[in-house]
């Protein structure tokens, strides 16, 4: 089956995302999304779908997971076409609620929603989110044997349609995330979700605000964790992100 898909190229520092505009029904979504990256290249696809939780705009990612990045690229896209706006609520899959978006240029600022909880995994730390589940570890990146290896027992462990593996050196971060559905893994160029996991461990017995800038091999998003009584009470990340103009391709399925 030969389908026309139009869409929009957002790059949120380096994560670059494909917002697909035409309505694409869910069962054919993610061999969509497969076909999609494979000819147009990026490194993830959403679909723009119809609010239903009173946000203003709405993504459906590839494989139903939560993404950061990708929320801070419909709120980019949303807003070129409203500059008249001020914050709004956007929606995203894996998330069951509006998250508050404020876009002033290039730079887009989202909520982002709180881990369900944290956990210890293989002696190391994760942060699981509705709809992802991140793993920090220290040092350079391991290799991808090893991470499809980690992000499948992750996804096993804790039912996630996606999963991370984070590797930390001092303020530098390198992420990788597994989407079960799609069964892609990518070395990303940023993650947002991931990022967001950072700061919730390294927040850890901090009191009040914690800010955190980590350098990703895209670029560096900013997050701002805050923590009253040592309960983390919220979660906001911020850093520019680019579209570039509408593009149509046709792919089969």
């Amino acid at each position: 089956m030969k389908r026309n898909l139009r869409f929009v190229r957002a790059d949120p520092a380096g994560n670059v995302t494909l917002l697909v505009k035409t309505l694409v029904p869910l069962p054919e979504r993610s061999a969509a999304a497969r076909a999609l990256l494979e000819r147009c290249g990026g490194e993830q696809a959403g679909f723009i779908v119809p609010s239903r939780l009173g946000g203003v705009c709405r993504l459906e990612m590839m494989g139903g997971e939560f993404c950061g990045n990708a929320l801070r690229s419909l709120g980019r896209w949303w807003a070129a076409a409203h500059p008249e706006n001020g914050p709004f609520l956007g929606e995203i899959s894996g998330c069951d609620r509006p998250l508050a978006l404020e876009v002033r240029g290039d730079t887009v600022r989202a909520e982002l929603p709180l881990p369900l909880y944290l956990r210890s995994f293989g002696g190391m730390s994760a942060a699981v989110f509705p709809g992802i589940v991140h793993l920090l570890r220290e040092g350079d990146p391991p290799s991808e044997e090893e991470v499809r290896a980690l992000t499948a027992a992750l996804c096993r462990a804790f039912s996630a349609p996606a999963a991370g593996v984070l590797s930390l050196r001092g303020e530098e971060m390198v992420p990788a995330v597994y989407v079960r559905d799609t069964d892609t893994l990518y070395f990303e160029r940023s993650c947002a979700s991931g990022t967001a996991a950072a700061a919730a461990l390294l927040s850890r017995g901090r009191e009040g605000e914690s800010l955190f800038a980590l350098r990703q091999p895209g670029g560096t998003l900013y997050v701002r964790a805050l923590r009253q009584n040592d309960a983390l009470t919220e979660l906001s990340l911020w850093g520019e992100v680019f579209l570039s103009p509408p593009e149509e391709a046709e792919i089969e399925i």
